[in-house]
């Protein structure tokens, strides 16, 4: 990343302004949801504080000492925890250790830079271990944790750190920002209206739907939204698609089930919230329109623990399981016992 993203401006111009005012706070919790570059964010931030010839809208230079450690991922001043694996936790011993480091002095005589993500992957002995350190930090130390859920952060975490919110972009600014990014990245789309299509089905994550372009997903994502129909349906056997489910790369298939799920239980809250979406909406409706909403928020914390456990475990049988449970969710329909 060059540059932080059109639609980050106000975060970056206020944390920098603070900076020039030595006002910073040793703690951020960066919060917004995925796909919207928390992470470059943080990343630009620390490379600006730790560059010793910033430009005066707190850019970094590029060029000095500081800056070609960065660039090499080989600043001592910086570190970066975030669980082993994707789905994985953080661990006490990585904030033990991180502790350790950051108590000794800087090596550049500035900033010493923390970036924590997801802050929500730390267990409960690694976030009780941070606290001391989020109130009593060491001199000219910025802590960053970033977060998508922030009720899955202690509440003492969250009370130690302010809070920088990063909401979706305009619509307008994220196709202008998408269609210009598969240009510059020579992807081609096959129909023009895919880039609004591949926003809408993000959500309006830009960078999600430019790394869904990338992989060319739009196809993926409607053959997997069609096996789902079929499985409500009892057109499809929940084993074999299963199998067909597991070969696709690592947790996709689930994270994009989470997201219909969701989908679902907004439209049964909010009807018509689709309408931009039409087809989309009457395809949710027809799955979700009769079915217990009750059961609807059960089979989504089903998902979320499934998505969890799939970091470890087999996740052949995990997927047979939810999506023997999804096939059978069609015969509870609202107001079933049991």
């Amino acid at each position: 990343m060059t540059e932080y993203y059109p639609w980050q401006e106000t975060q970056w111009r206020s944390l920098t302004e603070r900076r020039l005012q030595d006002a910073l706070p040793h703690a951020l919790l960066l919060h917004g949801p995925s796909g919207i570059g928390k992470a470059d964010f943080a990343a630009r931030f620390a490379h600006s504080l730790l560059c010793q010839q910033n430009h005066a809208d707190g850019r970094p230079c590029g060029r000095c000492p500081s800056c070609l450690l960065y660039a090499a991922d080989n600043h001592p001043d910086s570190y970066l925890i975030e669980p082993d694996k994707e789905g994985g936790q953080i661990k006490i011993d990585q904030i033990r250790a991180l502790i350790a480091d950051i108590g000794l002095s800087s090596h550049s005589g500035g900033y010493k830079v923390v970036i924590i993500r997801p802050a929500e992957a730390m267990n409960t002995a690694a976030a009780n271990s941070l606290l001391k350190t989020l109130e009593e930090p060491p001199a000219k130390t910025l802590i960053m944790l970033l977060a998508e859920q922030l009720t899955r952060l202690p509440a003492t975490v969250r009370s130690r750190c302010q809070i920088v919110r990063f909401n979706l972009p305009d619509k307008a600014l994220a196709q202008c920002w998408l269609v210009d990014k598969l240009a510059e990245k020579k992807v081609v789309l096959a129909n023009p209206d895919d880039a609004a299509r591949l926003l809408a089905m993000t959500h309006g994550a830009p960078l999600k739907a430019f790394a869904d372009a990338e992989k060319d997903l739009l196809g993926l994502r409607k053959s997997l939204f069609e096996s789902l129909a079929g499985l409500a349906g009892g057109r499809l056997d929940p084993i074999k698609t299963a199998g067909e489910w597991v070969k696709i790369e690592q947790s996709m298939p689930i994270k994009y089930l989470y997201d219909w799920v969701s989908d679902m239980i907004r439209l049964r809250q909010v009807p018509g919230c689709f309408g931009e979406r039409a087809e989309y909406q009457k395809v949710l409706h027809s799955l979700s329109g009769e079915l217990d909403v009750q059961k609807l928020y059960i089979y989504l914390d089903r998902i979320a623990e499934s998505l969890q456990l799939m970091a470890q475990l087999n996740p052949l049988p995990i997927i047979e399981s939810l999506l023997i449970q999804w096939a059978n969710i069609p015969k509870q329909k609202t107001g079933t016992q049991g």
